[in-house]
């Protein structure tokens, strides 16, 4: 992945955070109300973007391990590196929606 792509996702985040929010996007006009947001989707679909970017870091280092001379280390470090921090903010995402949900299930009626 180069420094483009990382700020694809970045803004891609970002859009989705605002579309969660019910905000525009930005250079839109301003916060407006959206339809219904799809959570389950918006969530599936990210744990697929983290599955896929874990993917293409397992395979690149297998193929450095296995000699592969097309991937440098560089490479292979960068990808561990985006594999890890996708990983851990998919967690602190799970975390505050257990926190959430504790939250909600403590409130009485």
């Amino acid at each position: 992945m180069n420094l483009q792509s990382v700020d694809a996702i970045l803004s891609r985040m970002e859009a989705l955070q605002n579309a969660s929010r019910g905000l525009a996007a930005p250079g839109t006009g301003g916060p407006k109300l959206t339809g219904a947001v799809d959570f389950s989707s918006m969530l599936r679909d990210a744990v697929h973007e983290v599955n896929a970017v874990q993917s293409t870091a397992h395979s690149q280092a297998q193929a450095f391990q296995l000699g592969d001379r097309s991937v440098s280390i560089e490479q292979v470090m960068i990808s561990m590196q985006k594999a890890s921090l996708s990983f851990q903010g998919m967690v602190a995402v799970r975390n505050k929606l257990v926190e959430a949900y504790r939250e909600i299930s403590n409130l009485q009626v």
